[in-house]
């Protein structure tokens, strides 16, 4: 009946996709008991940007995914930025409502996807298994924002400042029927697994403790906190360091598979649909095992070189405690339009954009029902 299976090993599980929220809640607490409020710009700094740069390792260093998405990744960035761009001069206020919006569902999606990845290591579950995950997924996650208290000052502010007739009665029964919507489904839920245990399906526990760990995150920084700081600072150290993970073990798979496909004397541990080498040229001297170093620092690198872009101050690299040189730049007219102000269109282009791009890949790169992601996996 139940037969486990782990991402990476049953250690690494423990520690990075079932014990880890409850460590970054932990570190969001301190930060918000210690240190001023650009703790949370710091672990945007030092998580955020560098889990961008491992979905460009991701995307454009593997050629196999470059040969087979080769469009979407020339042409996908160049839209995102042009629209983001145009966005931010017409209407920005709407680019805004729909990368939070896309922020979101990125991030139940990927714990979405983790959750099925437990499925396919263990052999677990059928074929509806995939579907009612998914809506636990968003039951769950919509539930935390429309009752959420920390969400609730959030979007109630909003409808206020558009006008919306919403008395406290009907915040009352928004949340009701959202909590009765969720438990309905939840019932549903525990009904399918009975089911599908009852047919002889197997059962993997595991991802059951890890989507108890996610939503113990989400909930308990909503609910028992009061400030988007510690919700921001533990979400961000889950998403991005589970993120982060998910690519380095996925990259060391497939060099490691393409290296035995290449072994005549070896037994192909997966259908040859790989044609080495898994790399792209640019990038092959990272894929080898034990280039973490490296990625590390590339990830630094790349949030020093991306603060710089966006002219925010060097000081969110330490946490607000170790002052270093602002950057910025001086008003210089130039034409119609001030220096000062095209940075700022620039910076907050890259702002947006970079997120936006993220999540568009993820869109696409990320499907554990594809047969060469599996052999990643």
């Amino acid at each position: 009946m139940f037969r486990s299976g782990y991402i990476l090993d049953a250690r690494a599980d423990w520690f990075w996709f079932l014990g880890f929220p409850f460590l970054a809640i932990a570190i969001a607490l301190g930060c918000h008991e210690y240190l001023p409020a650009i703790a949370l710009a710091s672990i945007g700094l030092w998580i955020t940007i560098p889990h961008h740069l491992a979905t460009w390792l991701r995307t454009y260093g593997l050629g196999e995914d470059w040969r087979r998405w080769k469009g979407p990744l020339i042409a996908g960035p160049v839209v995102v930025f042009a629209t983001t761009m145009l966005g931010l001069r017409w209407a920005p206020m709407t680019l805004l409502v729909l990368g939070f919006l896309w922020d979101h569902q990125h991030s139940l999606m990927q714990q979405y996807g983790l959750s099925r990845i437990y499925d396919f290591k263990a052999r677990t579950g059928g074929p509806r298994t995939a579907r009612f995950d998914l809506g636990l997924h968003w039951f769950l996650y919509v539930n935390m924002l429309l009752t959420g208290p920390l969400f609730i000052r959030l979007w109630g502010s909003e409808a206020y400042q558009w006008r919306l007739p919403l008395s406290a009665e009907t915040f009352r029964w928004i949340q009701h029927v959202s909590w009765g919507a969720t438990a309905a489904y939840l019932l549903i839920y525990l009904g399918q697994i009975i089911w599908s245990a009852h047919v002889g399906q197997a059962i993997n526990p595991v991802k059951y403790l890890f989507i108890c760990s996610s939503y113990v995150l989400w909930y308990f920084t909503s609910w028992q906190t009061d400030s988007f700081l510690v919700f921001g600072i533990a979400h961000r150290l889950m998403h991005g360091m589970q993120y982060m993970i998910i690519v380095n073990s996925y990259l060391d798979r497939k060099q490691a598979a393409a290296g035995l496909s290449t072994q005549h004397d070896a037994t192909p541990v997966a259908p040859p649909i790989l044609s080495p080498p898994v790399a792209s040229p640019a990038f092959a001297w990272l894929m080898p095992s034990g280039r973490t170093l490296a990625i590390i620092g590339m990830g630094a690198a790349y949030a020093l070189v991306y603060q710089l872009l966006v002219l925010r101050p060097l000081d969110e690299f330490g946490f607000g405690v170790v002052n270093f040189m602002r950057v910025g730049a001086g008003p210089q007219r130039i034409g119609d339009i001030t220096r000062a102000a095209g940075y700022d269109l620039f910076a907050a282009t890259m702002v947006q954009a970079l997120p936006i791009t993220h999540y568009y890949f993820d869109s696409f790169i990320w499907k554990v029902s594809d047969a060469r992601l599996q052999q990643g996996l």
